[in-house]
């Protein structure tokens, strides 16, 4: 009979701590402790490795591939743009809305963008990538010229 008290409690015990580690007790609502990542500097200075940001800005420089300076008047960071997703709806200094996780390491902090959304209506469309950047032969780049 001790061994089978005995074997209810361990067993009792190992379920409400692995439930306990999973988060599903003593867990609160989420949000209440993040940074401000309201802005570049704030993204630069207070957000996490990994964490979930939302800025609006223009993209004004191509660094190289997959990679583009972003800026909301104020500051600028780099993000970079997934050559396997179309972003052929956005161009060189139009105001978007990115969203996107930070890659923070020892020396930079950069946004892996996942999705942006244009806040100008009737925004010109590109083929091939952001529009207005890159060098000739690269997505989005204009033409190189003629050779005479």
């Amino acid at each position: 009979m001790k061994f089978l008290n005995a074997l209810l409690v361990t067993t009792a015990l190992s379920v409400s701590a692995a439930a306990y580690a999973d988060g599903g007790y003593g867990a609160g609502p989420q949000g209440f402790n993040t940074p401000d990542t309201g802005s570049v500097q704030a993204v630069k200075q207070n957000a996490y490795d990994d964490q979930w940001v939302t800025l609006r800005g223009r993209l004004v420089d191509y660094l190289g591939h997959e990679r583009y300076e972003f800026t909301d008047g104020t500051n600028s960071i780099e993000v970079e743009l997934d050559d396997e997703q179309n972003w052929s709806h956005i161009s060189k200094g139009e105001l978007i809305e990115l969203s996107g996780t930070v890659d923070k390491d020892f020396f930079s902090t950069t946004i892996d963008v996942k999705r942006i959304v244009s806040l100008e209506k009737g925004a010109p469309a590109a083929q091939g990538g952001a529009a207005g950047f890159g060098a000739p032969g690269q997505p989005g780049a204009a033409p190189a010229p003629a050779a005479r």
